[in-house]
């Protein structure tokens, strides 16, 4: 293929390489939220789909001495590039975890630092999880076909792994000049510094995010309650999560199983009807917390009114239906 046919190829295939990237793109951004990630909360930066600009696109299949084709548009597979940057390595395996179980496309993991680190245990290098993606068959989308030929790289990172590639991949693996060797020193050593400070950076998450609410599976448990009192899925909020750190010291093993025994008492079976007529007025209805909140001003009154960490306008519908004050005494 000459540079010229290349060129014209281009041209015509942008379109469709462009709404390849963001077909992916879209379609791991759901996935995620199917599993109740927060995209602003869980992605560092927003998610970008590129294409390879034509200059640099032109220069790598025609100019660079380092890259020998046969047949450079089709063996050049990054013609349009996709990037998910996360906080922390586990974050990483969670997107692998979809891309490598996702039905519309083939992958070939191109690069991938575990691996890399298992072959050569001393090496600290440029890291990043690497794949090229090709539909599994022709698809459709925004009525543009994609043919099963086009690939995409995507690429997966932590804010850590790129910040060092954006301050030195440019720099070192592009360069034209001879890198010394303790350029390529000092590099390694910042790339050790990373999986360090990943490896606190993951303990201290794991410190800060686990509890006996999570030790017990509580919300599950009580999820799994709620759903067989009320036929509805419940829909937990962070502010039942500012509830549960307030009486983290009632969480223990037995928690659920005390409250499902006072749910089944005659006195109170009532309450799932109750859930049901109210759970399109009052969010906390809608939550499986509602069940604790019902057992604790029941069981615990005093200590948990003293203590409700919210709007004391909230408990007055639950005293309501359990007949009771919310008057301390």
């Amino acid at each position: 293929m000459t540079e010229d046919e290349f060129k014209k190829k281009w041209a015509l295939e942008k379109s469709i390489y462009q709404e390849w990237g963001n077909y992916i793109a879209s379609s791991i951004q759901e996935s995620l939220i199917s599993r109740e990630k927060s995209l602003d909360v869980f992605l560092k930066t927003p998610v970008k789909c590129r294409l390879k600009e034509d200059n640099s696109l032109l220069d790598k299949a025609f100019y660079r001495s380092t890259k020998s084709y046969s047949d450079p548009y089709n063996e050049i597979e990054d013609k349009v590039g996709v990037r998910f940057i996360v906080l922390l390595l586990k974050d990483i395996e969670e997107i692998c975890n979809i891309v490598e179980k996702c039905d519309d496309w083939n992958f070939d993991r191109s690069k991938h630092f575990d691996e890399d680190k298992k072959k050569d245990p001393l090496l600290f290098t440029y890291q990043s999880v690497h794949y090229i993606l090709r539909p599994k068959k022709q698809l459709t989308a925004n009525n543009i076909i994609i043919p099963k030929e086009t690939t995409c790289e995507l690429q997966i990172r932590t804010l850590l792994q790129h910040a060092h590639a954006e301050l030195t991949h440019d720099a070192i693996y592009k360069s034209k000049r001879i890198v010394q060797p303790e350029v390529h020193r000092t590099v390694a050593k910042s790339m050790a510094l990373i999986e360090t400070t990943d490896d606190f950076f993951t303990s201290v998450t794991e410190l800060l995010n686990y509890g006996p609410l999570q030790e017990y599976g509580i919300i599950k448990r009580l999820d799994g309650l709620y759903l067989n009192l009320t036929g509805i899925e419940s829909h937990t909020q962070k502010s039942a999560l500012v509830i549960w750190e307030e009486f983290e010291q009632f969480i223990d093993d037995k928690l659920v199983d005390n409250i499902q025994s006072f749910l089944s008492k005659p006195d109170y079976k009532f309450l799932s009807q109750t859930i049901k007529d109210r759970y399109s007025e009052n969010m906390l209805y809608q939550q499986s917390t509602i069940l604790f909140l019902y057992w604790m001003l029941t069981n615990k009154k005093n200590r948990f009114l003293a203590d409700w960490p919210l709007s004391k306008d909230l408990l007055q519908p639950i005293a309501v239906d359990l007949g009771v004050s919310t008057s301390e005494t």
